[in-house]
């Protein structure tokens, strides 16, 4: 089936869209993507800044548990899989949160590079959120993270999610006209 653009009558191929109709659910899955993208890339900076690996996994899941969660040395199964899990949970709730923002607010298109843009300006507002109003209030030993580690993960977080809203969710410039 193609569609046609209203300004130069060629036909325009479509791809299906896995989840196209249902934005809310397209956006969490593509949250959960920015959310492995950015625990990968903690990992690695963590690794990369001589850090401990599963400081931040167990400091997330000390706002639970509690704050021995987050003073056990090492590897701790239980704390190391509930931070990632309430990691992974907040990732797919910002980026539904994101998906309803692209599609109902701003009702931007899903080409040009426009949510990967829009998801790198997300990240940095996450970010911002995060570093300077949750964090040290819910959680002052993530600030012992290295600043700049910290918002490259959240940029990361960003681009990751909105390249993945982009793929799950299309929405072309040629239909929105």
């Amino acid at each position: 089936m193609h569609a046609y653009t209203s300004i130069e009558r060629r036909a325009v191929p479509r791809h299906s869209a896995p989840l196209a109709g249902r934005v809310g659910l397209a956006g969490a899955l593509a949250g959960l993507s920015g959310g492995l993208a950015m625990a990968l890339v903690a990992a690695l900076l963590t690794g990369a800044l001589d850090q401990a690996l599963w400081q931040q996994p167990k400091v997330i899941a000390s706002l639970v548990l509690g704050p021995s969660a987050g003073e056990a040395a090492g590897f701790a199964l239980g704390p190391v899989v509930f931070g990632l899990l309430i990691h992974l949970l907040v990732a797919m709730l910002l980026g539904a949160l994101f998906a309803r923002f692209m599609h109902h607010v701003a009702r931007l298109p899903s080409d040009f590079g426009v949510p990967e843009v829009a998801g790198v300006a997300f990240g940095l507002l996450v970010w911002a959120a995060a570093y300077f109003v949750v964090l040290p209030v819910a959680a002052p030993g993530l600030l012992s993270v290295y600043a700049p580690a910290l918002l490259i993960q959240h940029l990361v977080y960003g681009a990751s999610t909105g390249l993945a809203y982009a793929w799950l969710c299309p929405r072309p410039y040629a239909q929105m006209v």
